[in-house]
This record gives C-alpha cells, sequence and structure tokens, in this order.
C-alpha cells in the first residue's frame, strides 16, 4: 500500500514540477523551414538557439535545391571568412533579441542572405501561434527591405 501511495506523490510532484517547464518553453527556439521570399520555395532548415547572453542565432542544418537547380553548398559570394564555406553549419541569423516593449517581437539581428552574400539588420515577429516567423531585413540605410517567412517544424 505504501508503494502505490509513494508512487501517486511523486507523479503528482513530477507533474507539479515539469509543467512549468513546458509552459515556459521559449517558442523561437527550435527548427524552421526557411521559405525563399523570391521562389517560394524552401531552401533549408535551420535551427534556432539562444545563447546565456539571451541573443538567438540560427545555424543551417539541411539544404534543399529549387526545381530544376542544385542546391548551394557553399557561400560563393560571402566575403571574409565566410567566403566559399560551406552553408551546413553556417550562421545564418545572429544578435536577435527580444523587444522588451512588444510580445512575440525580437529586434537587434544580423541577417546573411548566403546566395547573395549580403547581410542585413533584421527584426521579427512570430506569428500564427509561434508556428511562422515572418523577419524583416533591410540592407544600409534603405527603406524598402525583405520578408522572410520560416516556417517552425
Amino acid at each position: 500500500m505504501h508503494f502505490k501511495s509513494a508512487s501517486a506523490l511523486l507523479l503528482t510532484l513530477g507533474c507539479c514540477f515539469s509543467l512549468p517547464a513546458l509552459a515556459a518553453a521559449d517558442p523561437l527556439v527550435g527548427t524552421w523551414k526557411t521559405i525563399d521570399d523570391r521562389t517560394g520555395y524552401s531552401l533549408s532548415d535551420v535551427e534556432i538557439s539562444k545563447g546565456k547572453d539571451n541573443h538567438y542565432s540560427a545555424k543551417i542544418i539541411n539544404t534543399r535545391a529549387v526545381p530544376g537547380a542544385a542546391a548551394l553548398q557553399s557561400c560563393e559570394k560571402c566575403a571574409g571568412s565566410q567566403k566559399n564555406m560551406p552553408l551546413l553549419g553556417m550562421t545564418l541569423l545572429s544578435g536577435l533579441t527580444a523587444d522588451p516593449a512588444k510580445d512575440n517581437e525580437f529586434v537587434g539581428g544580423r541577417l546573411l542572405d548566403p546566395k547573395s552574400g549580403r547581410h542585413y539588420t533584421a527584426r521579427a515577429r512570430l506569428l500564427s501561434g509561434g508556428k511562422h516567423l515572418v523577419i524583416h531585413g533591410r540592407s544600409g540605410g534603405a527603406a524598402v527591405g525583405r520578408n522572410l517567412t520560416w516556417v517552425k517544424n
């Protein structure tokens, strides 16, 4: 009889302590499918992680080809140390932080377009209950930028 009572107590305590952890799960962290804003095709999968400094970054974990073309394997148009580096493992997004003034919005990021080698300042917003991440990238002082949509896997 004591075994059943102890088991029930441990199960109850385990649930009580694990539920807050599940509720506090970070919706940005995880794997995402990138959607190219120009073609509408998914070109890669990325994994977003959060560092100890509360900055988010995304690394490429898989690449795909658009129909009729080979998958991009390296950053041929990148400059400096990233030139001709393999895309797998490359950081695509860095420095993104939660906007303290707006729920589900993130600011201060830097985004790399591996097809062009260009870097963009980035901000992002979670939509559709955390299933879509819309990233707005702007190059230099341009008034118009690019909007990318990533879909959570």
